[in-house]
């Protein structure tokens, strides 16, 4: 049964489409949060080649405006826009496409053969399953309907 929260952000995620659209931007993730006695609506963005700090500005004074006229959102918030980072979220099926071959870290709800935590590179999504090639010889075929959470896991070379 979905929350009115769950409601709201689904059509703040209607009302925004449009805009994220016009401007070439991917809706990552979005969040509707009460965090330190205020509520925060965050947006997570990313278009091809990279979303910029011009970009977020951009998104978020049009994003804003768009919202400010529906009157949607009843309470007091802040908008905030930004870029994903380097461990963005996997959330549909076409991020894990996207990113095939690339390290993950995912987390699924319960374990499976023992396991609940998997890193390795992304091998592969089908029919549902994301196959994460652990180490050379061991790979992992993991429902995503049973993923909690996922996240790119760069190596990062200094």
């Amino acid at each position: 049964m979905a929350t009115a929260k769950t409601l709201l952000t689904e059509q703040i995620e209607q009302i925004a489409a449009p805009v994220l659209q016009e401007h070439a931007a991917e809706l990552v993730d979005l969040q509707f949060v009460h965090e330190h006695g205020q509520w925060i609506l965050r947006f997570f963005l990313d278009k091809e080649g990279g979303i910029t700090l011009d970009d977020c500005a951009v998104l978020s004074n049009h994003i804003g405006q768009v919202l400010d006229a529906t009157d949607i959102i009843q309470q007091r918030y802040s908008l905030e826009v930004s870029s994903p980072g380097i461990n963005r979220p996997l959330k549909k099926e076409a991020d894990y496409q996207r990113f095939i071959g690339e390290r993950v870290d995912v987390t699924l709800y319960a374990p499976l053969n023992g396991r609940r935590h998997f890193k390795g590179t992304l091998q592969a999504v089908n029919a549902g399953t994301v196959i994460v090639q652990a180490e050379p010889q061991e790979s992992f075929a993991l429902p995503l309907a049973d993923v909690a959470k996922a996240r790119l896991d760069p190596e990062i070379h200094i």
